[in-house]
């Protein structure tokens, strides 16, 4: 599926509203893996950004969930800092990452806006405009026919999810769990029409 010069980095966040830059990232999780196992991680909480809102709809949704809350805006540091470091990490896999998540569009929105505010640079990007992303979602429908709302997290057949954690909006458990469903899916073959 992917090159040898390439690692697969799972990834998840969480936020206090939609778009970054309007909003901000308030976690940071990524874990690096092969096909059949995790060999590294990163976890930071990262301070609001200067001037940033919080959305009132976020913010209701966090008011339900105040252990994760906790969870992810304790210990938080500079946006700068937490990113500088992350840039690091990925740059310390020797290999080029690719960005996995569940969903893609709004994960990655905000990590390559922060990497680009904070370093100049995007270690996923194989040039301006173009990444090395992996949607779990778009994988699990391609490669097992199935429809993309039957290929959401809440609706994975358990086949996808063994092994995988709750999903508890702490982002390293997310991330690692999301780890575990990309391993599960290269580990299966799907089915042909006539099996």
């Amino acid at each position: 599926m992917i090159e040898d010069n390439e690692v697969y980095v799972a990834v998840d966040i969480e936020t206090d509203g939609p778009v970054p830059g309007l909003y901000s990232m308030i976690s940071l999780a990524a874990v690096a893996t092969t096909e059949s196992e995790e060999i590294s991680n990163f976890y930071r909480k990262l301070e609001p950004l200067e001037g940033a809102s919080q959305a009132p709809s976020a913010m209701a949704w966090w008011a339900t969930e105040p252990e994760a809350w906790q969870e992810a805006t304790s210990d938080a540091q500079p946006a700068n800092k937490v990113i500088a470091e992350f840039s690091k990490w990925l740059d310390s896999l020797g290999k080029k990452p690719v960005f996995v998540a569940h969903p893609i569009a709004f994960d990655y929105s905000y990590v390559s806006w922060y990497l680009w505010r904070f370093t100049n640079r995007n270690p996923f990007a194989v040039y301006e405009g173009a990444s090395r992303t992996l949607d779990i979602t778009s994988f699990i429908a391609g490669k097992f026919g199935l429809s993309l709302n039957k290929s959401k997290r809440k609706n994975f057949p358990e086949w996808i999810s063994k092994g995988m954690p709750e999903h508890s909006h702490n982002a390293l458990d997310d991330a690692r769990g999301y780890a575990i469903v990309l391993r599960n899916i290269l580990a299966t073959k799907p089915k042909k029409d006539d099996d």
